[in-house]
């Protein structure tokens, strides 16, 4: 279990974790440049449908939703060509410049090592890392119900904050 198919959003009744079906489900060993989307499931329009659902009402949503929305119209067959895609996107939005190194050549394996390093995050352990409270804090569209949801999708950070997105990460 990884958050390479994943991320975690909050919405009016508590986090959601959305999750992009794999061919081969959770025990895939494939590397990363043959891991295969089920797009059986129709998981891009239950996606679309919770995020508008969860961010309609933010400041920024609007502004960003043209842009995003046709990524989750296209058919992706390999989980790598849609977690590039998002990533530009969020690279685009944010307005970085960022070199990306691919690493398809690995394996969708956990070692001994990852576990033991500090900063391994997975989806059983992400809220108990230690700089999740290093994040900053800024206004969700539910944190009056459910307070500051820290370590969830850039994507929060961007439909609430906009603009400000890039400086509060600096």
């Amino acid at each position: 279990m990884s958050f390479q198919n994943r991320m975690i959003i909050p919405a009016a009744n508590g986090l959601i974790t959305l999750s992009i079906p794999l061919k081969g489900g959770r025990e895939n060993k494939e590397l990363l440049k043959e891991v295969l989307i089920d797009n059986s499931q129709r998981w891009q329009a239950r996606h679309w449908r919770t995020i508008t659902s969860a961010y309609r009402r933010s400041p920024w949503f609007e502004f960003y939703e043209p842009s995003l929305q046709p990524l989750y119209h296209r058919e992706y067959k390999l989980l790598h060509e849609w977690n590039l895609d998002i990533l530009r996107w969020i690279i685009s939005q944010l307005k970085v410049e960022i070199d990306l190194k691919l690493a398809l050549e690995q394996k969708v394996v956990e070692t001994a090592e990852d576990k033991q390093d500090e900063r391994y995050m997975k989806p059983a352990n992400y809220q108990d890392r230690l700089f999740c409270n290093q994040l900053p804090v800024y206004a969700q569209v539910f944190q009056d119900r459910l307070g500051f949801q820290s370590n969830v999708s850039i994507a929060d950070l961007i439909f609430n904050e906009g603009n400000k997105s890039r400086s509060l990460l600096v």
